[in-house]
């Protein structure tokens, strides 16, 4: 499965309030969709494929830092 299949499934199944993380953090809706605008921004069939990736990149981040906190400090 490439990238633009893997965008094209996560946009139809985006992540819902209450989705549990692998470290037990339950996501707000808040994060949820801001989690999900990093999908739809990077599924935009018109950006490069290095803003793509940068955009894939900063949505793991942001997925990492919301599952460990602690990593904030």
């Amino acid at each position: 499965m490439n990238t633009q299949e893997r965008l094209a499934a996560a946009l139809k199944n985006p992540l819902k309030a209450g989705y549990v993380t692998y470290s037990g953090h339950i996501m707000t809706l808040a994060e949820c969709e801001s989690y999900n605008r990093y999908t739809e921004d990077a599924a935009r069939p018109y950006i490069s494929e290095k803003a793509r990736e940068y955009l894939l990149d900063q949505r793991h981040r942001y997925f990492v830092l919301i599952s460990e906190p602690e990593r904030l400090s």
